[in-house]
């Protein structure tokens, strides 16, 4: 498979924290590649760095063979990458069907979006349900399938998921991770930012483990369960 995205020596620096320390990864097209740690070890500034929301003070981030490590995230948006933040940030006082297509603003391929609103319910029959209500009245659960239902409505082929099960019951997360494991199935690149790391390790095809903004370890998600050091420090001892 070919490299989807190649970040090298990314730096990101808040004030006087570096909160990345010089972090390299890679993404092959049509992976999920997860990303845990602790808090504060630098996952979300991560994704807000590759997804143009913070600025880097260096390293290269690549999508598409093109270097993005400069753009405004709009542009980086339209090459087909969509973040989906911790918080979900959808608008709470429109519907659901409003949320989703606000989401399409950029795509001119109408067909196309009418189709990819049908799968996004086929996805989520609860959205289709309650497709009127306005999304403030969603359970968290209800909210998170929305924003990853608005992900997809970007038509974006590489999606960056900050922390999707934070907040949820566990059936919701078992629910969320099933529908990342079909998303991904159906085509879709995944660039995963977790704290459950045992779930995120069995959905993930690789995963690396970041401490202090930089990454301690890395390799297939399987291997890395099965690791001692891994287990301790991240999975309970399990």
């Amino acid at each position: 498979m070919a490299k989807i995205m190649e970040v090298e020596n990314l730096e990101v620096v808040y004030g006087v924290i570096k909160a990345l320390q010089g972090i390299s990864f890679y993404i092959e097209e049509g992976e999920i590649v997860t990303i845990i740690g602790a808090n504060g070890a630098g996952k979300s500034s991560t994704l807000r760095a590759v997804s143009g929301m913070v600025r880097p003070s260096s390293g290269t981030i690549r999508f598409k063979n093109k270097d993005i490590t400069n753009s405004p995230s709009h542009l980086i948006a339209r090459q087909g990458l969509s973040h989906v933040p911790e918080g979900r940030g959808m608008l709470t006082k429109l519907t659901v069907e409003e949320n989703l297509i606000l989401a399409t603003y950029n795509r001119k391929d109408h067909a196309k979006v009418k189709e990819d609103m049908g799968d996004v319910y086929k996805q989520f029959p609860r959205l289709s349900e309650r497709k009127k209500q306005a999304a403030g009245n969603l359970s968290g659960g209800e909210q998170q399938m929305l924003a990853i239902g608005r992900a997809l409505m970007t038509g974006a082929d590489t999606l960056l998921l900050d922390e999707p099960s934070m907040g949820l019951a566990p059936l919701f997360v078992k629910e969320i991770f099933a529908v990342i494991k079909r998303i991904n199935q159906a085509g879709k690149t995944v660039l995963l930012v977790e704290q459950n790391a045992m779930t995120a390790l069995h959905t993930a095809n690789r995963a690396y483990i970041l401490e202090n903004g930089a990454v301690l370890k890395s390799g297939k998600a399987g291997d890395l369960i099965d690791d001692p050091e891994v287990k301790n420090a991240y999975l309970g001892g399990h």
